[in-house]
Order: C-alpha cells, then structure tokens, then sequence
C-alpha cells in the first residue's frame, strides 16, 4: 500500500511540474502543429512507419503501426487468445504512458492489481468508465481526476481479443483528460484482459 501511495505522489508532482511550465501563450492551432511535429519526430527517430489500412493477418514488424483516421496510430503485439470484447465488459489494462512532449513516463504495470474499465458499445458510440474496486480508485483516475477512459484506448477493442498487447500513439483529441487540455500526444503501451466477475 505504501509502495502505491508514493507511486501516486511522485506521479502526482511530476504531473504538476508539467502543468506549471505550459506555456499559455500558445494559441490551439500553434499546439496543434507542435503536436504533429513532436509525433513526426517520435515516428522518426523510433524508426517507426504506418499504414493506412489494416494488415490483413499480422503486422510486418515491430516497427510497423496502422493510421487510423483521427491520427491515431496502432500496433498490435499480440491479438490475444481469448474472446472478442463485449458492451458490458469490464476490461482489465496494464499499461505505460510516455507524454511525448516531455517524456513524462507513468504506468501501473508495478501496481499490485491493473485498472478496470466498464465498456459500453451503443450503435457506432463506444465509452468506458474506470471503476473503483476495494483497493481504491484505478490509477489513471488518481493520475488525472477523471473517470472518462481515453477513447483512443477504445478503438483497438474492435480487433483484439482478451489476452492481447497493443502500442498506441494517441493525438490529444483521444487522450486522457490532461492531454486534451493541453494538446499533446501520448505513447502507449497496453495489455488488455477481460476481469472475471
């Protein structure tokens, strides 16, 4: 418990040593670019390339990710053995969250239980809401304030099953609270699960 509760607050200082050196005097369509270019250079300098369409059976290479319309790239490490993703699910994640723009790294890979999400699909609209469990509030709730699962997350839900491990850089427009305000990408990389009731 200890161990959880200084993970918090380190996480909780760094993510406010971020918000004070924002620079304000930045207009949306100016953080925009800078968004694409800090991607450009992530996609660059990693040796990393897209697609736009996805790969029929698997992808080429560590090295190859799909671009999906909205500017969200993915690959899929590992499509999982288990079964497709249900609305109604809860959906367990461990995951890494680099902030590409300071490289900021959080993750809850060492926390003693991964974050879980209740999954809702109505008609082409997809949500997921963290839960608190008996241990406490899961760790991108206590991170950043908010329930709401990044939708960016969502989206691979769609071709993975439980059981699988997917990369992700996701635009601000499809992040966690804190990256939609201040307009910057995220790097992710996540395992999802189906949690037993």
């Amino acid at each position: 418990m200890l161990k959880r509760i200084i993970t918090y607050v380190f996480a909780a200082a760094a993510i406010s040593l971020q918000l004070v050196s924002c620079d304000d005097g930045m207009t949306y369509a100016e953080r925009m670019e800078q968004e694409r270019d800090i991607i450009d250079a992530f996609l660059a300098d990693s040796g990393f390339y897209y697609v736009e369409s996805f790969p029929t059976d698997s992808f080429r290479d560590r090295k190859e990710f799909m671009l999906f319309p909205d500017g969200m790239y993915m690959q899929v490490e590992d499509f999982g053995s288990g079964r497709e993703f249900r609305s109604g699910d809860m959906v367990t994640v461990r995951f890494t969250e680099v902030n590409l723009s300071n490289q900021l790294t959080v993750s809850n890979i060492a926390a003693s239980h991964p974050d879980v999400f209740r999954y809702q699909v109505s008609g082409s609209t997809k949500t997921g809401i963290f839960v608190s469990d008996e241990l406490g509030d899961a760790f991108m709730v206590s991170l950043y304030s908010s329930t709401a699962v990044p939708s960016g997350w969502l989206l691979p839900l769609d071709y993975v099953r439980s059981g699988s491990r997917v990369r992700l850089i996701v635009p601000h427009k499809l992040g966690q609270s804190d990256a939609t305000y201040y307009v910057y990408p995220c790097y992710y990389e996540i395992d999802y699960g189906i949690a037993t009731r």
